[in-house]
């Protein structure tokens, strides 16, 4: 078994004990949900697919399938030797990066700009935080009284899940500090221009100070929503765990705590951890997130809290801290590594040191001797002199005894015996952003790092005068009151940063700029591997498909318009950038080649200079190396002059060849009047091959196998790891040049050997040759693929078969060779061959082998092959490349690579490909004939990083300018608990009694709850939960002590509660069940820059309501035939009163509307759906006489009652695929046709089936009494199909059609006409009850639905519009999808030529649907479901398709499957068909909106707005469950007024909600607004 199809067992093996349909082989397991019990199966299935014993961990230890299988195949080595790494040789420690996150800055960059600014960013407590501990009237109470003055950081909610593959139930589980510290180390990591992606199973240590576990105390407050993701998300051990898991760092990973000097001792540890050698690389910091008040609150109580809400470091005025937030990270390297390596080096740890204050005056008081101590440890770590010390980032609080305790401890070690005027520079960033504790040290660190890279020492701003307990000139100590220049005392700029723990654990860090001349490190200066190169590569990436084209995007824009032309600086950047799994690589010579290609990935496009994917492939690239026939006189000429490393490493092969062969290769290629033959070709090719193998891999492009095709076996030998170059040379000088003096022996003899293609199969010519006299001697030489073999032999035997096929029309061609390799025509040189190549010095294979010498055959790593015998073989045998090519994609392999001058062995590999069923693999190539040969590299570099190689872009530029290219900019998506601490919702009522009345009553403590609406709330909740408060009424007020009585009563329609104080009345409250129950109560009054709002939802006292009357005369069958009749577009009297509505086309949004009508017009109680769907219009009708006489509990008529109504009876009447019915005329003639025939035809232009003559006279009567149009028996029994039915009577019916426009009423010229668009799928008739409700004087026209884009209909509706306007402004309107047209409609035809736009619930979610492969898949996996549980039909998913083409192919898809499905077989009408269709297609374009493109629309809009989106959107689009108050147009629009409608949204367009909509567009045209 390969590792292929290990790969494929294990996937299915994942997919079966998982149900996940579909697993990705490099996902790790536990995504999946494999458990432990999982695991041990899997190691049983794996013992007796293997054959050996598999450990149960063995799924732990390799995370993913791929590295599972890849394990589990590999060759058994013996455990790498660890040696403990002693003390570097360079005691200094590089600062290479630095990212953070404070109060009032959100980057270092705004840091920066606030301490030079001088600006505080401390103040009152932020809205929303703390919010949750409200409910608690104690911690209410303190939280009013306390000074909760602090340093807030914005957004501690925020995090991006998806960029860190991790749930959103997972997140919001997680303390915000393990979820900030991951986006600030990738941003530390960018920072110091290192790929996480590059540092995977690397040494690389995490070590993150922390002391707050608030978050973790939250959670755990509210045991109703203890979640098991908060035994880990609440750790803070796990917060430098979560980096290194998430980015698979291998070195040391620890939380430390030691309070305020937590992140500085955790930089104390990183050094160290770089020192001693446990680590190469470390991330260093700390955070603080204040998630919960008690702390604050107790401080505050203490009164160490400032109560002027700044720290006053140093200061006189000096009175208390003021706790605050941050976050932070530097990267930490050994200084001889990062120069080794050409990091941008910050500056260098010197030296540090930690102690503790022992037994001091208090567990919490500080130790001023111990304090002396660590300053004179760190100093003699460092190795520098005190007094040389510029400046010290000071502990700094600002308290008015701890800051003299720390500034006569600097004094004593650093300040006494300085000169005056060279005095220690004082500075605390605490004054700007407040005391963060657990990260002031890295704070303070990183306000050090700014200092230095702008050369200026910020402010200490809030320092009033010295503080008196210390005497700063006797210390020569000065506080920094303004910015001012670093003064180098020493020559060079050295600082001091200090880190006291209330618990007593002290921290100093000694660091100083830069210089490289203080090291003497031998720095070899990597040689170029490319010069000259133009063309820069410019890689973008993802986790996900969408992350790459926002990627595109966002480098597009920083691109776009800068005055540099030269992208080479910005490709250098963004080659040390993170290879994502999705990625793309765009190639351009240009800025503005660059944007347009960019701009093609962000949208979705491939096009010339692109190459993108959106996975990795799990196996890596097969090096195939191709033999004699690609060389050609300019090969390596142009690489050589071009890239260093290749000239050199040709040279060096030159010498090899020269001392083997005596003869020099790089005299042939610098001189062009030289030509190759058999034997210097032969070679040249092979030291090419060698060298490119050495040039790509500089590049970091190495294969994952090899595979040779004859000759280029032996460089094929080089790549694989099993011979030296040496060794290759001297089989390639050896074997060539026995070759050619083999051919010039016999040259012009008849033994003179050729050699030619075939068509030919190797049995075929097996049998050809043995038929064929004049063919004997010719031999197979090369299987190069399916049905073509290169054979050789005697020339006039060659040219023979040549002849012979040619006459039979089939494929030969004799090659421009002399000789005939692979035959016997070379036994004659096999001995000599054997003597010169014996006692190779073979290796063990780095990587696998596909053979093309020895038959089939997969030589694994560690297996040594490439002995003299070997290469014997090589030469004589024929060569099996067919087999091996097939091997390699047997084995998975979808991407080969050809190692050449120029390509000669693609066309096989592709015949193969095609024969083995991998018509996707990539074929692909190193240099080309007249080609740019670097060029034609960076294009190979650009497909294998998409495909997954860790490409090294950097490699093609070289060392030179860098401009930084964009940052990653993370999603803000807030995740947060919904624990509320003082819920204990189980018992904030307190004991339950229920009453003999059968009222329940509740007896709670009054301090336990901070308002009456609180316990009605809740009540409601514990006695009735699908209750909602809809009415409220307070009398009186709470009692401060004592106990309150609540007393809930259930009665008609809801639950009546009822909070009393002993006999006194508090409170009252009515809890409605009722699904639609309106909100009672009063709107705040809106800030003019805000929407207009009118009282939600409006109960309307002044518009009629449009109800059946008993008393009218109107019977329930007249009423009910005219709402399915208008609802379903039929006229009443075309209805077929037996047939169940779904014959006739009845639609999931039809039903709804029938439904809210029925409910509305008769004032019954709920109907079910799936009734309608099952019935017909008699049985709908016996349903609501009976509901109107009271009989509510008589069973509703059902599908399987009547023959008639089972679909599959009806099966056996209709079948075939039908068109459904397109307008009036059709509609009419189809209800006709099923009225009288007893069943519905399957379609308008489906066969009709045969029926009598008395049938045919009853339809042809019908129809000529409905459309005044003469309709005979005989028209009818001789229609095939409705159609010319339906042509019959059109021109006689009344209801006007103009173009695309449907004319509901013409009404007066003088009047602003209302154009209504049709809904998803729909079509305009769905607004008839809105036309009766607007003025008899008011036009009003559908506009009929079009196929297209948004902007193709809406220009094809313009000129209707205009038309039928006629100079007049415009009413424009529409109903969810409607509403969108109306708007792009209104975007084409001009703000001046419009009155007013109405949007009937048109609204996106608050939150947008995301645009990724994932949500598209899940998306039409819904849609799947929702048809197969609506309407019976099974549509499997084609995700492949989905994957590759993309969802227009989808959509085509769906359309023909539509298009081709017999609704018959399903009991459906083809109109509920092509509902659907047309109706997810509509959605679609809704769904992906950008309401910005309308911006430029400046028109009033009155937005109505629903109480909910239906169920069925929220079941196909669940974002549709949330949607804001103004359904996302505040943003564009400035004159928008909304009124709330009851009712979810499929009730807007039907009674009584419709009567509203209707009022307010009256008034609206009246000018009443």
């Amino acid at each position: 078994m390969n590792e292929h199809q290990l790969i494929q067992w294990l996937t299915s093996w994942v997919e079966g004990a998982t149900g996940v349909d579909s697993v990705d082989p490099t996902t790790p397991l536990e995504t999946y949900g494999l458990a432990s019990r999982d695991a041990v199966i899997l190691s049983g299935e794996l013992e007796k697919k293997l054959g050996r014993r598999v450990d149960p961990t063995v799924a732990y230890q390799y995370p993913t399938i791929a590295a599972l299988a890849q394990a589990l195949l590999a060759q058994r080595q013996a455990a790498p030797e660890v040696e403990r790494r002693e003390a570097t040789s360079s005691h200094d420690i590089a600062i290479v990066g630095s990212a953070g996150r404070f109060p009032g800055a959100k980057n270092n960059d705004e840091f920066w700009q606030m301490l030079i600014d001088g600006r505080s960013a401390t103040g009152p407590l932020p809205p929303l935080r703390w919010d949750e501990y409200l409910g608690d009237p104690v911690v209410r109470t303190k939280m009013a009284e306390e000074n909760t003055d602090g340093g807030y950081m914005d957004g501690i909610a925020s995090f991006d899940h998806e960029f860190f593959g991790i749930s959103p139930l997972e997140a919001q589980n997680m303390d915000p500090q393990q979820r900030i510290m991951l986006e600030v180390a990738w941003e530390a990591l960018e920072d110091a221009g290192l790929a996480p992606s590059e540092l995977r199973g690397e040494p690389v240590g995490v070590f993150v100070g922390s002391s707050n576990n608030d978050y973790g105390m939250l959670i755990a407050a509210d045991p109703n929503e203890a979640h098991p993701y908060a035994l880990t998300g609440a750790s803070s051990a796990v917060i430098p765990n979560r980096i290194s898991y998430a980015f698979d760092f291998r070195g040391p990973s620890m939380n430390v705590d030691t309070a305020c000097s937590s992140s500085l001792v955790s930089v104390h540890h990183a050094v160290r951890a770089l020192r001693d050698g446990e680590a190469d690389v470390a991330l260093a910091g700390g955070v603080n997130i204040l998630a919960n008040p008690f702390a604050s609150l107790a401080f505050s109580e203490l009164g160490v809290i400032s109560p002027t809400g700044r720290i006053h470091a140093f200061s006189d005025d000096a009175d208390g801290i003021v706790r605050a937030d941050a976050a932070g990270f530097v990267v930490l390297k050994r200084v001889e590594d990062a120069m080794r390596d050409g990091d941008n080096v910050l500056a260098v740890i010197k030296g540090s040191a930690t102690n503790s204050d022992g037994h001091s005056n208090g567990l919490t008081a500080p130790n001023p001797e111990a304090q002396v101590d660590v300053l004179r440890r760190a100093y003699a770590d460092a190795g520098v002199d005190p007094h040389e010390v510029d400046l010290v980032e000071a502990h700094g609080t600002g308290t008015i005894l701890g800051d003299p305790i720390e500034a006569t401890a600097l004094g004593e070690v650093l300040g006494r015996g300085r000169e005056a005027y060279q005095p220690l520079l004082l500075g605390s960033a605490k004054s700007n952003i407040g005391h963060s504790e657990s990260a002031a040290g890295v704070v303070a660190l990183i306000k050090v790092l700014q200092a230095l890279k702008h050369d200026t020492i910020p402010e200490s701003i809030n320092f009033a005068a010295p503080n008196r307990y210390v005497d700063f000139d006797a210390e020569r100590i000065e506080v920094v009151q303004d910015p001012r220049e670093w003064p180098r005392y020493s020559g060079r700029r050295v600082a001091g940063i200090s880190g006291f723990g209330f618990g007593g654990t002290n921290a100093h860090v000694v660091v100083a700029d830069f210089d490289p001349a203080d090291y003497n490190f031998d720095v070899v200066e990597d040689e170029p591997a490319f010069e000259g190169v133009s063309a820069a590569a410019l890689p973008v990436s993802g986790l996900l498909p969408s992350r790459r084209k926002e990627a595109a995007g966002v480098l597009a824009d920083f691109l776009e318009g800068r005055a540099d032309a030269d992208l080479i600086p910005v490709a250098r950047s963004l080659a040390k950038r993170n290879h994502g799994r999705s990625a793309a690589v765009v190639q351009a010579t240009g800025v503005e080649e660059a944007v347009r290609r960019l701009r093609q990935v962000a949208d979705g496009k491939i096009g010339p200079g692109i190459a993108a994917a959106d996975a990795p492939t799990p196996m890596g690239p097969v090096f195939v190396y191709s033999g004699f026939g690609s060389q050609h006189r300019k090969m390596a000429k142009e690489l050589i002059a071009r890239s260093p490393l290749f000239a050199r490493r040709m040279r060096e092969l030159d010498e090899m060849v020269q001392f083997q062969a005596g003869w020099s290769m790089l005299e042939i290629i610098e001189n062009d009047e030289l030509t190759y033959d058999t034997e210097n070709g032969q070679v040249t090719i092979t030291a090419i091959q060698i060298a490119q193998t050495d040039l790509l891999a500089a590049a970091g492009i190495t294969p994952a196998a090899t595979m040779g095709m004859s000759m280029g076996e032996i460089a094929a030998a080089y790549g694989a790891g099993g011979l030296s170059a040496e060794e290759c040379i001297l089989v390639a000088t050896a074997r060539a040049r026995l070759m050619g003096e083999g051919e010039a022996m016999i040259a012009g003899t008849e033994q003179e050997g050729a050699m030619a293609v075939v068509e030919l199969s190797r049995e075929e010519l097996a049998e050809f040759v043995e038929k064929h006299e004049q063919a004997r001697g010719v031999e197979p030489a090369v299987y190069a693929g399916p049905g073509m073999t290169t054979v050789g032999g005697p020339g006039k035997a060659v040219d023979y078969v040549v002849a012979a096929l040619e006459a039979e029309e089939k494929f030969a061609r004799k090659l421009n060779v002399r000789g005939a390799g692979h035959t016997s025509a070379l036994d004659p040189i096999m001995g000599d061959l054997a003597g010169e190549i014996a006692g190779l010095d073979a290796r063990p294979l780095r990587v696998p082998l596909f053979s093309s010498v020895d038959r089939g055959e997969v030589y694994q790593p560690g297996q040594i092959v490439h002995d003299d015998q070997y290469f014997l073989r090589m030469t004589r045998q024929p060569v099996y490349y067919q087999d091996a090519t097939e091997a390699a994609f047997a084995a998975g392999h979808t991407t080969l690579v050809e190692i050449t001058p120029n390509p000669v062995a693609l066309m096989g590999m592709m015949n193969t490909a095609f024969a083995a069923g991998k018509p996707e693999a990539q074929l692909l190539y190193t240099t080309k004939r007249k080609v740019d040969e670097l060029e034609s590299l960076l294009d190979l570099a650009a497909k294998l990083y998409v495909g997954g190689m860790g490409v090294d872009f950097g490699a093609f530029y070289g060392a030179g300018d860098v401009v930084q290219a964009p940052k990653t900019v993370f999603k803000q998506v807030d995740h947060w608990t919904p624990a509320r601490p003082s819920s204990s919702r189980a018992s904030l009522l307190g004991s339950r009694v229920r009453l003999p009345g059968g009222e329940v009553a509740f007896s709670t403590a009054a301090d336990q709850i901070f308002s009456p609406h609180q316990l009605i709330e809740s009540a409601a909740a514990e006695v009735s939960p699908d209750a909602r408060v809809v009415a409220t009424e307070e009398h009186g007020y709470l009692p401060a002590d004592g106990e309150v009585t609540t007393v809930v009563a259930s009665s008609l329609g809801g639950v009546s509660i009822k909070v009393f104080d002993g006999a006194t009345l508090l409170a009252e409250g009515f809890a409605s069940t009722i699904d639609r129950a309106p909100v009672q109560g009063v709107m705040e009054q809106p800030l003019d820059d805000e929407p207009s709002v009118d009282n939600a939802p409006e109960e309307d006292t002044e518009t009629d309501a449009v109800r059946w009357d008993p008393n009218s005369g109107e019977s329930v069958a007249d009423r009910l035939r005219d709402i399915v009749s208008e609802s379903m577009g039929y006229d009443a009297a075309d209805l077929p009163d037996e047939l169940p509505l779904i014959d006739l086309g009845l639609d999931s949004l039809m039903g709804m509307r029938i439904k809210n009508r029925v409910e509305n017009d008769f004032q019954i109680p709920p109907l079910q759906v799936q009734t309608l769907r099952d019935a017909s219009v008699a049985d709908v009708i016996r349903i609501v006489e009976d509901a109107v006489a009271g009989k509510t509990d008589a069973p509703q008529p059902m599908a399987y009652n009547d023959e008639a109504r089972d679909p599959a009876a009806a099966a056996e009447k209709t079948q075939g695929v039908g068109v459904a019915p397109r307008d009036a005329s059709e509609r009419m003639v189809f209800g006709a046709w099923a009225k009288y025939a007893g069943a519905a035809a399957a379609g308008v232009t489906s066969e009709l089936p045969s029926i009598s003559k008395e049938q045919a006279a009853e339809i042809a009567a019908h129809l000529t009494e409905r459309s005044g149009i003469d309709v005979t028996a005989d028209d009818v029994l001789g229609a095939e199909t409705l159609e010319p039915l339906a042509n019959l009577v059109r021109e006689g019916l009344e209801t006007p059609v103009d173009g695309n426009i449907r004319v509901f009423r013409d009404g007066d010229v003088e009047v602003s006409p209302v154009f209504v668009f049709h809904p998803a799928g729909g079509s305009s008739s769905v607004y008839a009850p809105l036309a009766r409700r607007l003025g008899d004087d008011v036009p009003v026209y559908g506009v009929e639905r079009l196929e297209g884009s948004l902007e193709e209909r809406a220009a094809e509706y313009v000129k209707d519009i205009e038309r039928i306007a006629d100079g007049r402004k415009v009413v424009l309107a529409g109903w969810s999808f409607g509403g969108a047209l109306a708007y792009e409609v209104a975007h084409q035809l001009g703000n001046d030529k419009i009155d007013y736009i109405a949007l009937l619930d048109t609204t996106q979610p608050s939150e947008p649907i995301p645009d990724t492969l994932e949500e598209t898949k899940a998306r039409w996996g819904r849609y799947a479901a929702f048809a197969k549980e609506t309407y019976g039909l099974e549509f499997d998913v084609p995700y492949e398709l989905l994957e590759t083409a993309g969802e227009d192919a989808l959509l085509q898809m769906l359309t023909e499957f539509l298009a081709t499905t017999d609704a018959s077989e399903h009991g459906l009408a083809a109109g509920v068909l092509e509902h659907q269709r047309a109706s997810f297609v509509d959605n679609q374009i809704l769904n992906h909106l950008d309401f910005t493109r309308w911006a430029d629309v400046n028109v009033p809009v009155l937005l109505f707005r629903a109480e909910r989106m239906h169920d069925g959107a929220i079941q196909l689009e669940p974002n549709y469950a949330h949607i804001d108050e103004d359904g996302g147009w505040g943003a564009i629009v400035d004159d928008l007024t909304i009124v709330h409608l009851p009712g979810d949204h499929l009730a807007v367009v039907d009674e009584p909600a419709v009567g509203i909509v209707g009022k307010h567009m009256n008034a609206w045209i009246e000018g009443k607004r």
